[in-house]
């Protein structure tokens, strides 16, 4: 890209995302435009009072017809200040819901990447979400605070002048226009160190959010040093890309002492021959002096300081939040667009996943076949990767190798609304969020009638816990004080009995429900049309199954729990751990331990 597209001001994606957040903003800005033309008043009239007041009134002998002109003057500077203050609600109106538009398009962006497993996680999504996006709220008020009323100035200053005295005004038009060359051209400087301090911003949230995400492995590793290494360099980076700024913006003298101080020395230089050859009054060039000074030089120092950095500042941000936040609706790479699975039997074949391309497998090798309508039970020692393999056949991970189908298509490449409504994954940590009972059931089926919430409810014994509430419209203010864990698990539960998945995996989704209220569950799920699968968390889980898959960390054997029972020592030494019995002879040693 050429440095003259990526300094031009809000082009492609960033222009689009300016365009969104600022969607709806139409009746605001026109209340701006309005009170801006009364705000330029005193820009457009103050040397013209000042040389009528001169010619006509204090000059000519005629004081009372010059304080007439003072006070038009100050009566311009009165509406000025009204003008302004009502200027507040409108700026108001514009930027706060901009700012929840733009938090909206990151946290979007951001899950639906997470969603596709487009990468790793992104630490940087932190600082787009906070430091970015307050940035672009709080530079766009300042904006419309700042450069609004500089560029209605500078409009109403020259047309002032032109008005009062052609001659001066081309005088003053001369240098003004080498200064604003002189000014978009330093722009440029500018706005790329600004773009190479906000990725160095970013640096900075993404390498400290790795090491404080990776504290206790730094600590064991003895890798502090190295940890320390990585974010100092950063910052350090982060640190001289600021000052590169400071110095690319003290290009702002120079343009001032151009475009203002020098088109005031000219007129004063000029007005005595040009008020002895007749061509301008004394008070034509008093007041064209007052248009400089009082108009002119302040408006230069604002755009070459404040708003030169402010603009190039909303214009980096917005660059990078919209290359964060640009709408994609193709699934990750590798994946197929097609009509959804055709059923949903499930095949694992030859499974095997790790974290990283030089860790040990967490599954490997897994066969697997789980027929449309199965109840599958999912065991295993901890850590030997139930939760993982559960991830996996929610298409929440791609497999490291081999595959994973559903109704004949890898549930990796469904799409991101395919696979939600195929497969619902329940995990054991129950999120209920903040509004109504009902909100909060229908979430997987918003369009779900009274009669299908309350059979969800009476399915997982939900109803004493609706009746203490006050109801499906009870309104959770804090689900999380509101809410034993258990009863958070049951409306999960609920939610997800309520969805058209056709496959559900209970990620030891009932181990804070005491064993009745687990079989419950469990029970109204296997009644439930469609695929069961459950991560185990008791002996009873098991049982209620109808076949059985135990994972050992080195290979997985399916078969129902008889069969289990009596063929494989692993399994006979875990259901003696979960039912207090000793392990079978000649495994002293057998102690798993149930859960993930």
């Amino acid at each position: 890209m050429s440095t003259e597209a990526r300094t031009a001001p809000f082009r492609g994606p960033a222009a689009r995302l300016l365009a969104r957040s600022l969607s709806g903003a139409g009746g605001p800005l026109r209340r701006i435009a309005l009170w801006s033309v009364l705000e330029a008043g005193p820009a457009l009239a103050s040397g013209w009072a000042l040389a009528a007041a001169l010619d006509r009134g204090f000059l000519a002998g005629e004081p009372g017809t010059g304080l007439l002109w003072i006070g038009l003057l100050a009566t311009l500077y009165i509406v000025r200040a009204l003008a302004e203050r009502a200027l507040f609600d409108p700026l108001a109106a514009c930027v706060e819901p901009m700012r929840d538009a733009l938090v909206t398009a990151v946290v979007d962006a951001t899950l639906s990447r997470a969603v596709r497993g487009a990468g790793a996680y992104d630490a940087a999504g932190v600082s787009r979400m906070t430091s970015q996006v307050d940035t672009v709220r709080l530079v766009v008020g300042a904006l419309l605070r700042t450069a609004r009323p500089l560029t209605v100035t500078l409009i109403a200053t020259l047309v002032g002048l032109a008005a009062l005295a052609p001659v001066l005004a081309a005088v003053v038009a001369v240098p003004l226009a080498a200064a604003l060359i002189a000014f978009a051209v330093s722009m440029r400087s500018v706005i790329r160190r600004r773009r190479a301090a906000v990725v160095a911003e970013e640096d900075v949230a993404a390498s400290t959010g790795a090491v404080l995400g990776a504290g206790r492995d730094i600590a064991a590793l003895g890798a502090v040093a190295l940890a320390c290494g990585t974010t100092g360099r950063s910052t350090r980076a982060s640190a001289r890309a600021s000052v590169a700024v400071a110095w690319a913006a003290a290009a702002r003298v120079p343009i001032v002492l151009l475009g203002g101080q020098l088109p005031l020395l000219l007129v004063l230089l000029a007005g005595p021959t040009l008020v002895e050859e007749g061509t301008v009054s004394a008070g034509e060039v008093v007041g064209a002096s007052l248009y400089v000074t009082g108009s002119l030089v302040p408006a230069l120092q604002l755009l070459t300081g404040t708003v030169a950095g402010l603009w190039g500042q909303l214009q980096v941000v917005l660059e990078r939040l919209a290359a964060a936040t640009e709408p994609c609706d193709e699934p990750a790479s590798g994946t197929v667009r097609g009509d959804g699975p055709s059923g949903y039997r499930i095949d694992v074949d030859n499974l095997t996943f790790a974290y990283g391309p030089h860790a040990e497998p967490v599954v490997r090798d897994v066969r697997l076949s789980v027929p449309e309508g199965d109840h599958l039970v999912i065991v295993g020692a901890s850590g030997v990767g139930k939760s993982t393999l559960a991830g996996l056949l929610a298409g929440l991970e791609r497999p490291s190798g081999g595959r994973i189908l559903l109704g004949g298509r890898p549930v990796a490449d469904l799409g991101t609304r395919e696979r939600p409504a195929a497969v619902a994954l329940l995990p054991q940590e129950a999120y209920v969020f903040r509004g109504t009972l009902r909100d909060n059931l229908r979430y997987l089926a918003p369009d779900a009638d009274p009669a299908a919430v309350a059979a969800s409810i009476a399915a997982m014994g939900l109803g004493p816990v609706v009746e203490r509430l006050g109801g499906v419209d009870a309104v959770l203010e804090d689900p999380a004080a509101e809410l034993s864990s258990g009863e958070r698990q049951l409306v999960a539960a609920a939610r997800t009995w309520l969805s058209d998945a056709p496959v559900v995996i209970l990620d030891e989704a009932t181990c804070h429900l005491d064993m009745r209220s687990e079989a419950l569950v469990e029970a109204a799920f296997a009644a439930r049309p469609g695929t069961l699968v459950v991560i185990a968390h008791r002996l009873a889980s098991a049982l209620r199954g109808r076949r059985v898959l135990l994972l050992d960390g080195t290979r997985a054997v399916c078969g129902t729990h008889a069969e289990l029972l009596a063929a494989e020592p692993g399994y006979a030494a875990l259901v003696g751990h979960w039912d207090g019995t000793a392990p079978p002879a000649g495994r002293p040693d057998a102690s798993p331990v149930p859960g993930e």
